[in-house]
């Protein structure tokens, strides 16, 4: 009988440590937040050579071609999203 009691507390104290876990970090795990991504979005790189490449890049409503050397990182062209 005892072992089973220490069974159930065992038990509820792992499913209260889980719910507090879930509760404190679920935000990082951005349940039920999928379809909205905020910050950065690389949409595409094409490959120039050693150490050259253009990428579009997506930050909210804004797309922005850049061009990246050996040396240095260059805006190339910006636009909001959904424009020409």
């Amino acid at each position: 009988m005892i072992e089973y009691v220490i069974k159930v507390l065992f038990l509820l104290v792992a499913f209260l440590s889980s719910l507090f876990l879930l509760a404190r970090y679920g935000s990082r795990l951005r349940i039920g937040d999928l379809k909205k991504e905020k910050g950065l979005r690389k949409i595409d790189t094409v490959h120039l050579g050693y150490k050259r490449f253009l990428s579009l890049v997506e930050y909210e409503d804004r797309v922005f071609l850049i061009g990246v050397g050996e040396r240095e990182i260059s805006l190339l062209s910006a636009w909001k999203k959904g424009e020409n």
